[in-house]
C-alpha cells in the first residue's frame, strides 16, 4: 500500500491496558472500504516528527465490520508506538492502510486441523486467525510462550485451547509450563503432527521449532511462520 488513495482515516474509540506493557486499541473506520486477511498487519501513520509510520498486526476477526483492534507493546525507541501509548485518547484520529503481508490463513485452512505456536507479542496475528475460525469445527491446539505469566495477552479467551509457558519468571500460583516450547512439549500435549502449523515470535524460537518439526517428519508445506525480532 503506497498510494494516498489506499490510506484511510480511523478514529481510536477505546484504549485498554491489557498487560503491563501492552495496550489494546479499537479503531473505527466507519463505512470506508477496508479489507484484511487473518494474520495481516497495517501501516499506521501518526502526527509525530521523524519516522511517522508503524506496522501493527490486526487482532480482530475478519467478520467484524467497521472497526479493527490492535494490541501494541510499548517501545522505548519507536516514535509512533510511543505516541500511541503516551499521547492518544479516545477520539484521536490516525491514518491507516488496509491489511498487508503474506503471513495469513486462508479460508480453506480455517477448516483444517491447526496448531498455533506464539512467542510474546507474536501472538497477535494468531489471535486474529483464532477469532476468525469456527472453533466447533476446527481442531485447534495453541502453544503460547511468554517471559512472565503476567505478560499473557487474552488469557481467558485463549485458555480452553492453549498450553501456556512462562520461561523466565512466574507468580506463586502459576500452574503452566516453565520451559521453552519444543518438540517434547508438543508431544506431551498430543499435538497433531499432520495439522498445519502457524508460528510467530522471535527468530531463534521459530528457527528451533521449525527445525524440530521438519526432523519429526512434518511436511514443510504445512509449516507457516513469520519472524519478527
Amino acid at each position: 500500500m503506497s498510494n494516498e488513495t489506499d490510506i484511510i482515516k480511523a478514529t481510536i474509540t477505546s484504549i485498554t491496558q491489557a498487560t503491563k506493557r501492552i495496550k489494546v486499541f479499537r479503531l473505527d473506520y466507519e463505512n470506508r472500504d477496508f479489507t484484511f486477511k487473518p494474520g495481516q498487519w497495517i501501516d499506521l501513520y501518526a502526527p509525530v516528527e521523524g519516522k511517522n509510520i508503524g506496522g501493527y498486526t490486526i487482532t480482530s476477526s475478519v467478520f467484524e465490520k467497521g472497526q479493527i483492534e490492535l494490541a501494541i507493546r510499548e517501545s522505548s525507541t519507536h516514535p509512533v508506538t510511543q505516541y500511541l501509548h503516551n499521547d492518544v485518547t479516545p477520539g484521536s484520529t490516525v491514518m491507516i492502510t488496509e491489511g498487508q503481508g503474506k503471513f495469513f490463513i486462508t479460508e480453506e485452512l480455517l477448516k483444517s486441523p491447526l496448531t498455533f505456536i506464539a512467542g510474546g507479542i507474536g501472538l497477535t496475528p494468531l489471535i486474529s486467525m483464532f477469532r476468525s475460525m469456527d472453533k466447533t469445527k476446527t481442531p485447534l491446539k495453541i502453544f503460547y510462550s511468554v517471559s512472565s505469566d503476567e505478560d499473557i495477552l487474552f488469557k481467558d479467551e485463549l485458555a480452553p485451547y492453549t498450553v501456556f509457558t512462562a520461561t523466565k519468571s512466574h507468580t506463586a500460583n502459576w500452574e503452566g509450563e516453565t520451559k521453552r516450547i519444543d518438540l517434547e512439549m508438543l508431544k506431551k500435549y498430543k499435538t497433531d503432527f499432520f495439522s498445519d502449523f502457524f508460528i510467530c515470535g522471535p527468530r531463534p524460537m521459530i528457527d528451533g521449532i521449525v527445525s524440530q518439526l521438519v526432523q519429526a517428519g512434518v511436511d514443510k508445506n504445512k509449516i507457516h511462520y513469520e519472524k519478527w525480532w
